[in-house]
């Protein structure tokens, strides 16, 4: 049987968002330990993952200047240019669908087999509060001199 021991979900995500930076945008994401908390005015992308023996949310906290880079870096445009709100959500969560898929490909690798729901996207200044008995595990990362936070919310059975 698993423990939770097995499965370190910062670890991964330490891995994975690097690569889906890279591979989505061509930017490079570095881990930044200890990095500033996911605070304040931002655009996030949240996408459920659910089985018989685990379940939980992963959050991608990006800064609004840093998710508008991203963006136009997707669709080929200068950074500078403005960025229409469908555009940055179309983006936002298929950045967000991409780290929750590795991330739920690393548990169900780690013999934690679940499935995902679709991502959505959030705008604006909130807290997130955990459901309990429900795990927090943040990794804060650094990408073109902008800070931002992964976030799973997780519970193993």
């Amino acid at each position: 049987m698993n423990t939770t021991a097995e499965f370190n979900a910062q670890s991964t995500l330490n891995k994975l968002v690097p690569y889906v930076f890279t591979t989505m945008a061509g930017f490079t994401a570095s881990p930044h330990p200890g990095g500033p908390r996911a605070e304040g005015d931002r655009v996030s992308g949240t996408i459920g993952f659910a089985g018989d023996s685990v379940m939980g949310t992963v959050y991608v906290h990006l800064p609004k200047p840093l998710a508008r880079l991203i963006t136009n870096a997707i669709h080929g445009n200068p950074a500078e240019q403005a960025v229409s709100d469908g555009d940055l959500n179309d983006v936002v969560g298929e950045l967000t669908n991409m780290i929750g898929g590795r991330f739920k490909s690393a548990l169900c690798d780690a013999k934690w087999p679940c499935a995902m729901s679709t991502p959505a996207v959030i705008h604006g200044k909130f807290a997130i509060e955990m459901v309990q008995d429900l795990r927090a595990e943040v990794s804060h990362f650094n990408c073109r001199d902008h800070n931002f936070a992964v976030e799973v919310h997780i519970k193993f059975n």
